[in-house]
């Protein structure tokens, strides 16, 4: 899926995600192809996307990221393709969905996005980061 891979650098401005590295995801479990979902424009262009993972023993659904492309946001695509995956979950039978993001001040549009489809806040993660680690003696 070259175009989600696309999405993502487009939404994100990032070039770490790749046609390849999304195929090789697509290879790891809980991957479902129902709940890895784009928005294509009329032009055929992929400008929004929205990856999830379904547990299926667990019933429970974890989607993340969301991304529109700058030139296509406002509309609700990232909305639109958010409740996509949501009733995708709810196909496979998922009662339960989870949702992984920034929440800061320097991020307000996560939250905002997801409390008008009904998440609420339950944890804030709290990222930690080594210093230099050295392999073998110093």
């Amino acid at each position: 899926m070259a175009g989600g891979a696309a999405a993502h650098r487009g939404a994100f401005g990032s070039a770490r995600v790749t046609a390849e590295r999304r195929a090789r995801m697509r290879r790891i479990w809980p991957y479902r192809p129902e709940t890895d979902l784009v928005v294509v424009s009329p032009g055929g262009d992929v400008v929004a996307y929205r990856q999830g993972r379904y547990d299926e023993a667990a019933g429970v659904g974890e989607s993340e990221p969301v991304g529109t492309r700058p030139d296509h946001r406002r509309p609700g695509l990232a909305r639109a393709v958010c409740t996509a995956v949501l009733h995708a979950f709810a196909d496979a039978g998922g009662r339960r969905a989870v949702v992984r993001c920034r929440r800061d001040a320097a991020c307000p549009v996560p939250k905002r996005l997801y409390g008008s489809l009904g998440f609420v806040p339950r944890t804030r993660t709290r990222t930690y980061v080594a210093g230099e680690i050295r392999h073998g003696p110093a």
